[in-house]
This record gives structure tokens, sequence and C-alpha cells, in this order.
């Protein structure tokens, strides 16, 4: 398996987990793949993305990323990252739950809530500042500090939660309220447990801070100080004894991080890369497993026509949570386990969080699979499918749940507000809509007679669709559903029109590969060529960076700005000091930070704020 590959079935993993609820792998299989991508090319930009950026909303540019950090399976590691930090003997470490929800920061100005934004990949993250109407844990005004700050935290749904979830996991059914285009009551069952300030110069501790977010209104998060690995242990068999079955929220481990903020600096500095922060480490137990059985098999419809396997077994209690179905990912998957009616399943919760088929105990020394249990035709249009790699696959063009999910995929990628699922699937079975075109040539006429549009529904739905009508060429590929094309994979594949796009033929990256082998399929052709004739494609200038830049030290004016500015002048700015960096912006060049030494090291060019920024410092003091 070469690099390419791994990363896209880590990419495709991520996407499942963080949007769906059908995860196609397990927790330690995944951590596996991760640790090989790592030691054969440590700094691949799979590393530098967080999560997975949600397929609507606004994006909102993190003025300070929200990064990953590295992970732990066992005490030994954690030993070995203590020793690998060298802190002197006093230092404490806090000891925090990480929780398995929706991680968000919300930025505040002179005391005021500016927005709400999700993590998203890291860097940009999507704007849902409409959720501070409903969740009532995020304040609108804090009185603690007038500086410019972010509070940042998990958005989940409480075990006890008075939510119908339909049986689905929390953590999903989170995500789906927050995308919820109308409808939003449900939000007020939404909680957001906080654990960090960025931004505010006193109070030099994280526990402090954290102290000062629940003493000012906030949920915040349960927390110890340890003097070193023994007390952690000690908190961490208190977690796994009871602690994870007692916090309100599903967890998936501990986050161990140095209390000293003071130290995060000049320990990040010693390391060059940036995917994530090393004074912080995520300690992730060992999944619970559950043995039931097996009722039946059903067998869902994806956008792709892969025909995926839910098995639905009887109930079992996992870490609190009562579970009666989990996906088998694929055909291939069923076919190994040689699962029948009737079978004892090893159910487990990937990340402590959602139901997976571990194993099939009843499948030791069966000879013979009889393979009833396998979809014999599509579920949704009877077709007969084909093996396709690890999937059944429906290759019926005109499959009702095909259509259906391709057409819901491209609403919630166009950021389509007041366009539910539900309104979707009732205007195709109307026959108003066949496509996604059709979205574009509704009118008031095509709404009569159903059910819940009244006029300003029917206006608002109409309005919204043809919002999104304007587009760049980049804007409309990435939104055509093909595995690892998105804006960025453009840029670095040289596309940036429709017809670069039409004309590409390199196949020598796997993102290449799958442009050629969508564009070969007529079916794809044709719905391009259908959007081609309803959208409005609006092409954007091809911009060339000058080169990454990083600032250090105290500048002329805020962070932000600077950003801004540096961006207007053509640079691409970097938080972090990498090989890479072109400039690293400084009040002294001749000072003695991590930074300054680190940029030295590597021959990277020092130029002061007033060398870099010259007269726009003027306009910035004005």
């Amino acid at each position: 398996m070469d690099r390419d590959e791994i990363v896209r079935l880590l990419t495709d993993a991520r996407e499942a987990y963080y949007n769906t609820d059908t995860p196609v792998m397990t927790d330690a299989e995944f951590d596996a793949l991760e640790d090989k991508l790592r030691a054969i090319d440590p700094e691949n930009k799979y590393f530098s993305s967080v999560g997975s950026g949600s397929p609507a909303a606004d994006k909102i540019k993190h003025e300070i990323p929200m990064l990953s950090m590295g992970k732990a399976k066992t005490m030994d590691d954690i030993i070995s990252w203590i020793k690998r930090l060298n802190l002197k003997d006093d230092e404490k470490f806090i000891i925090e739950p990480k929780i398995d929800g929706l991680s968000a920061t919300c930025r505040y100005k002179e005391g005021k809530l500016v927005y709400t934004a999700t993590r998203g990949d890291g860097e940009y993250g999507q704007d849902i500042s409409h959720i501070t109407e409903y969740v009532k844990d995020i304040p609108r005004n804090v009185s603690f500090t007038r500086e410019d700050i972010e509070v940042r935290g998990e958005l989940y749904l409480p075990r006890n939660t008075g939510f119908d979830t339909g049986g689905r996991p929390l953590r999903n059914n989170c995500v789906g309220l927050i995308n919820r285009k109308e409808n939003r009551e449900g939000l007020k069952y939404v909680r957001f447990a906080v654990y960090q300030i960025r931004g505010m110069d006193s109070n030099t501790s994280e526990s402090g801070r954290i102290d000062l977010l629940g003493k000012n209104g906030f949920n915040a998060v349960d927390y110890s100080l340890a003097a070193g690995s023994g007390e952690i242990e000690l908190f961490y068999s208190r977690y796994m004894e009871r602690l994870r079955a007692e916090w309100e929220y599903e967890t998936d481990g501990l986050i161990v991080s140095v209390d000293n903020r003071r130290l995060f600096e000049e320990i990040d500095s010693r390391w060059i890369l940036d995917h994530h922060h090393h004074y912080a480490i995520a300690l992730k137990p060992p999944a619970e497993f559950r043995e039931t059985t097996l009722k039946d098999v059903v067998w869902q419809v994806s956008r792709q026509g892969n025909l995926i396997p839910v098995a639905l077994f009887e109930p079992v209690i996992i870490g609190g949570a009562r579970l009666g179905r989990a996906t088998l990912n694929n055909f291939e998957n069923v076919k190994k386990l040689k699962i029948e009616r009737g079978d004892t399943l090893i159910v487990q919760r990937a990340n402590d969080v959602i139901p997976f088929v571990y194993g099939n105990k009843s499948s030791a020394g069966r000879e013979n699979f009889t393979g009833e249990i396998i979809a014999a035709e599509c579920p949704s249009c009877k077709s007969l499918p084909v093996q396709s790699g690890v999937h059944l696959r429906c290759i019926n063009p005109d499959c009702r749940e095909q259509i259906i999910q391709r057409i819901i995929y491209w609403v919630r990628n166009c950021s389509i507000e007041n366009v539910a699922e539900a309104s979707i699937r009732k205007l195709f079975d109307l026959g108003r809509i066949k496509g996604i075109k059709d979205l574009y040539e509704l009118t008031e006429k095509d709404f009569e007679g159903i059910e819940g549009f009244a006029e300003k529904k029917t206006l608002n739905f109409i309005s919204e669709v043809r919002n999104s009508k304007k587009m760049t060429p980049a804007e409309l590929i990435s939104r055509l559903g093909i595995p690892l094309v998105q804006k960025k994979s453009l840029v670095k594949m040289g596309i940036y029109t429709i017809q670069g796009f039409l004309d590409f033929n390199d196949d020598g990256y796997v993102i290449g590969k799958n442009i050629i082998e969508w564009r070969n399929d007529e079916a794809n052709r044709k719905l391009l060529d259908e959007l081609l004739g309803v959208l409005e494609i609006v092409d954007e200038e091809k911009k060339e960076s000058s080169g990454k830049v990083c600032m250090t030290g105290k500048g002329p004016g805020k962070r932000n700005d600077l950003i801004r500015i540096i961006e207007e002048m053509g640079y691409e700015y970097s938080p972090t000091v990498t090989k890479d960096l072109a400039i690293l912006i400084c009040d002294d060049v001749n000072g003695k930070s991590s930074k300054l030494d680190n940029a030295r090291k590597n021959g990277i060019n020092l130029m002061s704020y007033e060398e870099f920024f010259g007269d726009k410092i003027i306009d910035m003091k004005e």
C-alpha cells in the first residue's frame, strides 16, 4: 500500500467519522494506518489538517489555528512523553476529559460575542453563530476581560438528553442539530463545555483559566492536577473504573497537558512539525466490547451506489449507551466475518462512541458461508448489484436513493439553507425534481398542493437555491463528490478552470486518478453539463503565493489585521516556524526567542515589523 493510498483511506475514514454514523474502520485500524503514514512520510499534509470540514455554511479563518495533539495508547507512552518534555520536577500537569463532541470556538471582542465557529480543518471552521440563540452555555457577553479572546470547547449532547436520538450516536445527533436548515428548536438540548481561553495575556495556568470560565457562567470541564506520571496513572484508573461512565458527556479518553502556559511556546519550538501541539497529549483507552446476537442485516444505498450493510442485533449496553445496530462497512467485510442470522457478534464502540462490529464468534470453523444475508438486489430500485472493489454497487443511473443522496450532498456542500432532506424526498417522489439541476428550475407552482409548504417556506426554498447559483470553477468541481478532490487539491493539480478540469490527464497521484475516473463516467459528464447549464460560473484569478510568513513578538497592530495585510501582499501566513518558511517577522531581529533560533538554524530570512510592513504601519496607527 503506497503513501497516497494510505492518505485516501485515512481521509475517507475521517470523513465517515465526522459526517456519518457508519465508520469504515476500527479505531485501532485507523491509528495503525496513521502510524504507518507517519513512519514513511512524517511531514505529509494529511497531518496538518484536523477533523473534517463541515459540508455546510460559511467559513471562518481561525486567527490561532485549532490544532490536534499526539496520541498515547498506554501509560508507558505518557511516561515517554513526560521524559521528552524534560520539565522541572515541580511543574504540574492538568488532566481533562476528551469529550467526544464537536470542537468549537467562541470569539469575544471587547466583551461581546462576535461569532461561534467549529474547528473544521484547524485553519478554517464553519460559522455556526446561529446556535447561540439556543445553546444556553454560550454567553453573549463576558465581563472578566475586554481583550480580544476565544473561548474553546466541545459541543455535545449529554447522556441524559431529552432529545430523541433515534438510536444514533449522541455525537452524530449533535452534529445533525447544528447543521439543520430548519426546525432548530432541538438545539436547546446541545451543551457547550469549555476548556480553554486563547488570546488573554493574564493568568498563565490552564487550570486557572478553566476556573475563571467556571466562575463567569460557562460550563467548564472537570479537571484534576497531577504532579507526575504516578498521579496521572491514578486518575486514569479512576477514569477507567467509573468516571467515563459517570460524566454527563461521552468521552473517548483523557487530555493530559502541561499546566503552565508560559512553557507552551518553548515546548512546541523543539519540534519543527506543526500538525499538533506537543505540550498536550491524548490518552485513549482500549475500546469496550460486548457480545450479542445478530437479528438481521439491512442494506443502505450511498450516493455512489455502494450498498452499505448495517447489523441489527439484540441491544447491549456499552459505556452507558444502549446499542442495537452497527455498521458492517461493506460487502467484503460481511464475507470475511461469515455472518449469518443468529450469530454471536462482538460489538465495540470505536473511539468509545460509534458502534462497530469487531468480530463474529460463531464463524470459527465455519467452512461454508451461505451468503443468505447478502443483498441480492438494490434495496431502493431492486436492480442487480455488481461487485466493485470491497462493495456491492448498484449501477442503475435511475436509482431513486442514489439520486436523492446526491441531491442532499449537493445542497449541504453549497450551504443552501431552508432545504431539508424530507423536502427533497417529497419533491422527488412527486416528480417535481429528478436531479440536482431541477432544483434551480423550480417555481412557486411546483410547490402547489404539497403539505407543509406555505408561501413563506416556498419562497425561502426557491430563494436559497437561487442564491447558490454563482460559484467559481473550484467550488463547482469540489462539490461534485469526487473522492479527495477539494479546492486545495485542485490547486495542487494545477486546475483553475472548467476546461482545465476537462483536459486534465495526469494520473500520477490518487487525486488525479479519481478525477479521470469520475470524468470518464458518462453519467458524471452528463451531470456536469447539466450543472453548467443552470449555474453561473465566475472565474477566479489564479494567485501565486510569494511564500510563507510567520510573526513573533509584539507587532504594530492586532494580529488578525496583520495577517490580513500579509495575505493582501501575496504571502501565505503560517502560525509556526516551518522549514519552508520564507520570512519570520519579529520586533527584534537580534532577539533570542525559540522561534528566532529555529529560523536561524533553517536559514529563514528575519525581518522587523517596520521593514516588512513599511508605510502600512502608519495606516494601522491612524
